[in-house]
């Protein structure tokens, strides 16, 4: 009869049983006896990673919303040999690599059930074959352990010698000298087992240990074996007795072997490091790295070396991509060279090596990086009958307040390494963050007290500033500028807090109380829209569409009021959740713009955001466009009549009646004067930068001051 297969336990975080059925189905189609056990709430998840002992973890982000990272960390604690499988819906390439960084094994979308069978089964597979390897290292250990007491408990070579004879020798003194019967050396004068001229010293020591005179000190002779080979020995010599009769000990302690690594460490050798330079993979440094910054630190000052040559790809063009793998093997050797026993230096990929490192001070640091250059630099290296010369770059961050996590210590020593190659290579840059960023710490925590108090308490106030438009509408559009109130009843202009509320990740509850109250202010005012700008923070987050549909219904503000704006920067960098922000807003009504769209220096970028940003949800120009498109036919007028200027008397058109480059041009800005009565100019506002919009605000507060709201047109 056949044996029946075991089945698969897995466990299932998710809001909803269908996602669990998802991956029983699409396992079982591949053949997978899979058991899955449904866990519905984060605060569960280590209970049952304990109670069903999963082969394999499988995270639903969006219907139960928790950062991969929190989920992460509660897999390391409970069963960090569990594999981590992330099913979304958003499955692009930075998705994929910030779920990496989060410490999930993949991210799969819940489209590609074919996908997602592959990667469970490449998991599940590389979670048994790593608990078989665990399990053999045990038993190796073990067995290594018991060889350990085992030659722990054997004796060294011993023989004893009553008047020059050899009467007593154990198996190991035979071994030593050769014989194959234990007895055969046995009954023999003791000076024929050794060299002639190592039998002067021996007669001395054994006459002086006979008196007991000798120093107990060992004596170095040359002893022969029972083939004619000669071996040095260390011979040990005591006064002791056999059968009742005074002899003389000899012992031939056994030299320590060559230290043998352990398991564990073959295993790190094979599986986590780069065969060719010997350094940590990424991934594995990455893991040891975050274990490093977590502990507690003894002392001194902990930098992250980020270490690249410089105009590798020129090298690698000239002597090829073998011979350039061959160079920086070389640079390993040479940076592994220079590191201490308590560095962590792996292989970030391609050319780039990262380094771990703990010294004393800043200066300590900053030599060795300064000494690895010089190196590097004098260093001639050969590779495929050539010898060149390279020079390299390394780029320093301190471990800090600011980069106290693994990301931004890395984003740092990226950026410094930029900084000098940019510089023109072959030096040390040093981010120092101790001084700088302890001041910036201190304040911090002033400003996040501050700030979580006014959130509680209601302290933060809006103000509203008249856009004007340039196609001659009369509608009602107002932009929003926040301000803080302190305990005293003095207002904080948001420039003062802003920096502490991004560093602190403070931007999606201020982005929050903006909406709240942008819309009780909506729902007491007749207005036409109203901007809100969002953070980065905001626009990653899941749940702001559905938090936003509720406020909206119980405010009672009709929907399309609202136009939410998000910078180019910030879009850029978070492209897939731009797009599907925006078109979430479009659903629920609200219009959706994309700050300083277009004046970006990449077009390619300009035409994947504009693919973002949809019209309101009549199919009509948003109040933004029509703006920016009011601005532009200023300006191709003013251009055409300069150029028939210019055609009809030959001559170019003087300095003083040239147009002025800039977001809105001196005839546009007087039209809209005349029409509007009000003065146009460039915003900008808590420490933002918003010129060359497509819109412009009345004026811009000054100090701390909320600006006066003007009155309503007639």
């Amino acid at each position: 009869m056949a044996q029946t297969q075991a089945s698969v336990p897995l466990v299932v975080l998710t809001g909803r049983e269908d996602d669990v059925e998802l991956v029983n189905r699409s396992l079982r189609d591949g053949g997978h006896p899979v058991h899955c056990h449904w866990v519905a709430k984060i605060d569960a998840l280590a209970g049952a990673l304990d109670d069903h002992a999963p082969e394999l973890l499988c995270f639903f982000p969006d219907s139960l919303p928790a950062p991969i990272r929190e989920v992460a960390k509660i897999r390391q604690q409970t069963a960090r040999m569990v594999p981590l499988l992330v099913v979304s819906k958003a499955a692009e390439e930075t998705d994929i690599a910030d779920a990496l960084l989060a410490g999930a094994q993949d991210l799969v979308s819940h489209g590609q059930t074919e996908r997602l069978r592959s990667v469970a089964e490449r998991e599940l597979r590389a979670f048994r074959l790593e608990r078989a390897l665990n399990e053999t290292l045990q038993s190796a250990s073990q067995y290594k352990r018991q060889l350990k007491d085992f030659m722990a408990g054997s004796v060294d070579a011993i023989a004893h010698v009553q008047d020059g004879i050899i009467v007593d020798a154990n198996q190991a003194w035979s071994e030593l000298f050769g014989y194959a019967d234990q007895d055969a050396a046995l009954g023999g004068p003791l000076m024929d087992a050794f060299d002639a001229a190592s039998q002067a010293a021996l007669k001395g020591a054994l006459v002086a240990c006979a008196k007991r005179q000798w120093s107990g000190e060992p004596l170095k002779v040359t002893a022969r074996d029972a083939n004619g080979g000669t071996m040095p020995l260390k011979l040990v010599l005591g006064a002791t007795t056999y059968d009742g009769d005074p002899a003389i000990k000899l012992s031939v302690p056994r030299e320590p072997g060559e230290r043998q690594p352990e398991p564990e460490e073959l295993v790190e050798q094979a599986v986590h490091k780069d065969p060719t330079t010997g350094f940590y993979h990424r991934r594995r440094f990455l893991e040891v790295l975050t274990d490093r910054l977590d502990g507690k630190v003894q002392g001194g000052v902990r930098a992250l070396a980020f270490i690249r040559p410089d105009k590798f790809r020129e090298i690698e063009d000239r002597v090829g991509p073998i011979s350039s793998e061959d160079l920086l093997v070389q640079l390993a050797e040479q940076l592994r060279a220079l590191a201490q026993s308590t560095d962590l230096y792996g292989r970030f990929g391609g050319q780039v090596f990262t380094m771990f490192l703990e010294r004393g001070n800043l200066r300590d640091v900053e030599a060795w990086a300064q000494n690895v250059v010089a190196r590097v630099a004098e260093r001639i290296f050969e590779v495929n009958h050539n010898t060149l010369s390279i020079t390299c770059t390394v780029g320093l961050a301190e471990v800090g307040p600011g980069t106290d996590t693994m990301e931004t210590l890395i984003a740092a020593a990226k950026k410094t390494n930029q900084a000098g190659r940019e510089s023109g290579g072959n030096r040390a840059v040093l981010e120092q963050t101790s001084d700088a960023s302890t001041r910036v710490q201190r304040f911090d925590e002033v400003w996040v007290q501050q700030i979580k108090l006014a959130l509680m308490e209601n302290r933060f106030r809006l103000a509203h500033l008249p856009i004007a438009g340039l196609g001659g509408e009369q509608k009602t559009m107002l932009d929003t500028v926040i301000r803080m109130v302190d305990p005293q009843g003095d207002e904080v202009a948001a420039a003062d807090f802003m920096p502490a509320a991004i560093r602190n990740r403070m931007l999606r509850s201020i982005d929050r109380w903006v909406i709240g109250a942008t819309l009780a202010f909506c729902a007491k005012q007749p207005v036409d829209t109203v901007f809100v700008k969002l953070s980065s923070e905001s626009l990653i987050d899941k749940t702001l569409t559905e938090w936003l549909a509720k406020a909206v219904d119980s405010s009672g503000v009709a929907h399309g009021k609202l136009c939410f704006q998000v910078s180019e920067e910030d879009a850029a960098q978070f492209l897939t959740q731009t797009k599907t922000l925006a078109e979430q807003l479009k659903k629920q009504g609200h219009q959706f713009a994309i700050e300083h769209f277009g004046i970006g220096h990449d077009s390619a970028q300009d035409r994947r955001l504009a693919d973002a940003e949809p019209c309101d949800r009549r199919g009509a120009e948003t109040p933004r466009a029509r703006l920016h498109r009011g601005c532009e036919q200023a300006r191709d007028r003013d251009d055409c009549r300069a150029r028939r200027g210019r055609e009809h008397d030959g001559r170019a058109v003087p300095a003083r009646r040239r147009l002025r480059a800039g977001p809105l041009p001196a005839r546009a800005r007087g039209r809209a004067r005349r029409e509007h009565g009000s003065a146009l100019a460039d915003r900008s506002l808590a420490g933002a930068d918003y010129s060359a919009l497509s819109r412009s605000t009345v004026r811009q507060p000054r100090g701390n001051a909320i600006p006066r709201r003007p009155r309503a047109p007639a």
